[in-house]
């Protein structure tokens, strides 16, 4: 209750005067800071050139060296390898694949960088909060519930790190491998496994190295995974409160207050009140604001689907692919494979759910657009105000969806059809 309170306070109060200083803002700027995805030159803040060149090089080498580490660790040691650590293996290079698709489609994009911009400078709901009292309630409302699900997916995000990385480091533990002579009749589990110079399998030195190099590559990655996530999310809610202030604001179109009525014969609008021409001077900027009001909304959505689009398509593949897979390493059904694989299982299948669900706001309350339009007083309009309204229920009538690659609606129908999809590949395989 006094975390809503606050949240809830005048911003005036706090001192808060840019969308910069809100709390998610920082947090999601902190952690793509990190990994050279924060648009710090276009936000105005200092980044030098050679800094951001060593910054790129560095991050280019980082998945580079997860993904083709990975798959040269599969190639060398097939043979060696259980089915158990075979599907390990093959998630790890999934991710890892991922990560690189953000990459270079994110972290190196200008178009990224510049939408990003767009964001945090015009269509943060901070810009739109005093049009209305509905807006600045409608700007709180999306405020609070930024700030609960970018600390939620935070927390998400650092507990499946860490369960990734404890798991195996709990395991030696357990089996004794850390104790003197512990590896002689076996060797040390990792999280991540890769083609080291040097000997981490039954060395201690050698394994500290590449635990401590697995924990580092673990967050990396993590944070490319998980944080283009939550800003993207705080983008589609932001999308979402435009809808809603959009929406209300034709909800409550100005009626006319003139005496005068109109008699239309067989009974369709009978004794309806029509505009003065004073009145229709205001109708018509009226809908002026709220037809460019959906047009900018209309092009930032669709600039978000040409900016995340190839993300959005791999992220599909990529809950397809892993889906079946994870499900085939925890129907092994021993102590080792549900300790490693079922919290992996729960929290990729939840984040497919979540960033599912979110979309979804957007393609639904766009849907109720079409019945605002046509719900403001367009009979007591002149002709060309009425042909003005027709135009702008033609343009209403699709829902607004954010697209993976131009190719599919991003919400639960597609996550609907991936999980029964992986489902179906799961009972496959498991019957080979």
């Amino acid at each position: 209750m006094d975390l809503k309170k606050f949240l809830f306070e005048n911003e005036s109060v706090v001192g808060i005067n840019t969308p910069s200083q809100y709390i998610y803002i920082k947090i999601v700027r902190f952690m793509l800071v990190i990994v050279g995805s924060w648009p710090r030159r276009e936000m105005g803040e200092p980044e030098p050139r050679h800094q951001t060149i060593m910054i790129n090089s560095f991050f280019f080498c980082v998945v580079n060296a997860a993904l083709y580490g990975s798959i040269s660790y599969v190639c060398m040691h097939t043979s060696e390898l259980s089915f158990l650590e075979v599907g390990h293996m093959y998630i790890v290079i999934l991710m890892s694949a991922i990560d690189m698709s953000r990459v270079f489609t994110l972290t190196y994009s200008q178009r990224y960088r510049d939408l990003a911009k767009e964001f945090l400078t015009k269509i943060h709901l901070f810009f739109f909060k005093d049009r209305s009292p509905y807006a600045m309630l409608t700007h709180k409302k999306v405020h609070l519930i930024c700030h609960l699900f970018s600390l939620c997916l935070l927390s998400q995000m650092l507990t499946g790190l860490s369960l990734f990385n404890l798991i195996p480091m709990y395991t030696n533990y357990a089996s004794g491998r850390y104790s003197t002579g512990g590896t002689q009749n076996s060797t040390f589990e990792h999280s991540l496994y890769f083609p080291y110079p040097f000997n981490t399998s039954s060395d201690m030195n050698g394994y500290v190295v590449a635990c401590i190099l697995h924990w580092l590559l673990s967050y990396f990655c993590s944070t490319w995974f998980c944080m283009f996530d939550l800003f993207l999310s705080i983008m589609v809610f932001h999308l979402w409160g435009h809808f809603k202030i959009l929406i209300n604001s034709l909800n409550n179109f100005p009626k006319p207050s003139a005496e005068t009525r109109c008699e239309l014969e067989k009974g369709f609008i009978i004794n309806a009140d029509k505009y003065s021409k004073e009145e229709l001077v205001e109708v018509s900027q009226k809908l002026k604001e709220c037809i460019d009001y959906h047009r900018e909304i209309v092009q930032f959505t669709n600039a978000m689907s040409d900016v995340f689009g190839p993300m959005l398509f791999c992220y599909y593949i990529f809950h397809q692919t892993s889906g079946c897979l994870l499900l085939l390493e925890c129907s092994q059904m021993t102590a080792q494979a549900l300790i490693r694989y079922v919290p992996l299982t729960i929290i990729l299948t939840q984040q497919l759910i979540q960033l599912s669900v979110i979309f979804e706001l957007v393609g639904s309350e766009s849907e109720k657009l079409k019945d605002a339009v046509y719900g403001v007083p367009w009979e007591c309009m002149d002709a060309n105000n009425r042909k003005v309204v027709a135009f702008f229920l033609m343009n209403v009538q699709e829902p607004v969806h954010i697209k993976a690659l131009g190719v599919a609606n991003v919400g639960v129908t597609s996550m609907a059809a991936i999980l029964k999809t992986s489902m179906s590949y799961f009972t496959f395989l498991r019957s080979m």
